[in-house]
């Protein structure tokens, strides 16, 4: 006899395992799907930081709904996301400033905490900050970061206790479908029969698209960040997040003294195979991303390279995410392609596609990351 479930939701990152929690606490049967372990994936090694600003307006509402949710997670949600408060900061060209000037004002007006802040107001608080090229920067006081491992774990033990059933080390191989509409999944270990699945299988999600006839324009980059230590760093010193499209780098603190630095240089990026071994960043990598934020903080060029984490991140060709039905399959739902911003939005994605379940609709911020715009 098969197992059966209302719902199956493939892949235990951080956004299938909001989607299994949203859906089980609906009262829906819902069966999570992981190839290894709960946040095993693309999820596990994410630097975990949530912030607001966008340039979308959608995408900007989207975040600030995730980082509320991760700011009163205790209130919500089982187990602890490690959320810490450290600020955030965007740096800005001159070229960008009138822009996103325009877009700082429209975003507070739908109430999100972010403000302007110029070169002058940086170097106060930041010293070693070298704000040259820069017309000023966008603050958000409320940006940090979260353990993204404990997250997919709080997720996943909340959906348990709703009464889900939680499969790990149990590799999802194929959707099947007849006449068009969903009618199981085959795993590793057999068949569940079910009428809808929720596809967030992160890098692995176009390959699994694929086995019912539904491609996906989704592929795999792998990324790369790696960790510094400067020794004697006191915590009430240590330097916000930031990031800056122009220099091509990223940062978020850690540990006193201890940063996370990713690039946002193309080259830096490349395609893999989602199964490819992973690789650590070797020595000259790690050193020339830090030798990149110490151009604008000079307290970093006194740093050493401690470590690096190596990820993979699931891209589509306008680096928006796929969240919504795919209408070439009855009951199919997607929830991948998520371009590196999937954790900001992990609550909310799993919130709406519970909506959307429940009542065939989802928030209008999510309209534009539907499925059909890849279409023909």
């Amino acid at each position: 006899m098969h197992e059966t479930a209302d719902v199956v939701v493939i892949g235990g990152g951080t956004t299938g395992s909001s989607v299994a929690l949203h859906l089980a606490r609906a009262g829906l049967t819902v069966r999570l799907l992981e190839r290894g372990t709960i946040a095993s994936g693309a999820s596990g090694d994410s630097p975990g930081i949530v912030r607001q600003y966008y340039a979308n307006p959608a995408l900007a509402r989207l975040a600030a709904r995730g980082l509320r949710a991760y700011r009163q997670w205790a209130e919500i949600f089982d187990g602890d996301c490690g959320y810490q408060r450290t600020g955030f900061l965007t740096g800005v060209d001159h070229a960008e400033w009138e822009r996103a000037c325009g877009q700082v004002h429209q975003q507070q007006s739908d109430g999100i905490g972010v403000k302007l802040c110029s070169p002058t107001q940086m170097r106060a608080s930041m010293p070693d900050f070298d704000a040259d090229g820069l017309a000023g920067a966008i603050y958000e006081p409320d940006a940090g970061y979260c353990n993204a491992r404990a997250t997919a774990q709080s997720f996943s033990q909340g959906a348990r206790r709703f009464g889900a059933v939680v499969d790990e080390q149990r590799a999802a191989r194929r959707i099947h479908t007849l006449n068009g509409r969903v009618t199981g999944v085959e795993t590793d270990r057999g068949r569940i029969d079910t009428a809808i699945v929720v596809n967030a299988a992160g890098p692995w999600a176009a390959s699994l698209a694929a086995t019912c006839g539904a491609n996906l324009p989704i592929s795999a980059s792998r990324q790369s960040v790696a960790i510094c230590r400067i020794a004697g760093q006191a915590e009430e010193a240590r330097l916000p997040g930031y990031s800056e499209r122009g220099r091509g780098f990223y940062l978020r603190p850690d540990s006193p003294g201890v940063y996370m630095i990713g690039s946002l240089a193309p080259a830096d990026s490349g395609p893999v195979g989602p199964d490819a071994l992973r690789c650590l960043m070797d020595g000259d990598a790690t050193r020339r991303y830090c030798e990149r934020a110490a151009q604008r903080f000079s307290r970093l060029s006194e740093a050493l390279p401690i470590g690096s984490r190596v990820s993979f991140f699931d891209d589509t060709p306008d680096g928006n995410p796929i969240v919504g039905v795919d209408p070439r399959v009855e009951g199919l739902i997607v929830a991948a392609g998520l371009s590196g911003h999937g954790f900001k939005f992990a609550p909310v994605f799993g919130q709406e596609i519970a909506a959307l379940i429940g009542g065939g609709k989802m928030h209008v911020d999510l309209h534009q990351f539907k499925v059909s715009r890849f279409l023909d």
